[in-house]
C-alpha cells in the first residue's frame, strides 16, 4: 500500500462548521502542508472551465481521434468559453454569459417568427426556417 499525505483545511472561520472540512491528499509525500494546497489551487483554476465546458458546451459528447481534431475541438471550446465569459458583463462569469447568449438566440428567434409573420410568411416556410418542418 502506498503512503499518501493527507491535509484537513477548514475555510477561516468556519472551523467545526458542518460541511466546512476539505482533505487534500496528495501522493507525493515529500510535499509540505502549504505546498499540497497550493498545488490544488493551481489544479482548481482549470476544473471550472472542464465542468462548464462539459455541461453546457457539449464537450463530453463529442468524440475526435486525431490529434488535429482534437486541437480544433479544444479551439473552439475555449473560444465558446471565453465568449461567454465576455457576455457577461458581470465579473467574466461564464454561467452569467452563456445564459445571456442563449436568450438573445431565443429573441432573435422571435423576432424571425414575428417578422415572418408580419410579412404574410406561410407556417410551412417558418417552420423550414426553424428545421423543425
Amino acid at each position: 500500500m502506498k503512503k499518501v499525505s493527507i491535509v484537513l483545511s477548514y475555510p477561516k472561520d468556519s472551523f467545526h462548521k458542518d460541511g466546512c472540512l476539505k482533505a487534500f491528499i496528495s501522493l507525493d509525500t515529500s510535499l509540505a502542508p502549504l505546498d499540497i494546497l497550493n498545488r490544488y489551487i493551481d489544479r482548481w483554476i482549470i476544473e471550472p472551465f472542464f465542468r462548464n465546458c462539459k455541461r453546457n458546451l457539449g464537450l463530453n459528447g463529442y468524440q475526435v481521434r486525431s490529434p488535429k481534431s482534437i486541437t480544433r475541438y479544444l479551439i473552439i471550446m475555449l473560444v465558446a468559453y471565453t465568449y461567454s465569459k465576455l457576455c457577461s458583463g458581470v465579473a467574466l462569469s461564464f454561467n452569467n454569459g452563456f445564459k445571456k447568449i442563449q436568450n438573445n438566440l431565443r429573441k432573435t428567434q422571435v423576432i424571425n417568427i414575428y417578422n415572418a409573420a408580419i410579412q404574410g410568411k406561410p407556417i410551412n416556410k417558418i417552420f423550414e426556417y426553424l428545421k423543425i418542418a
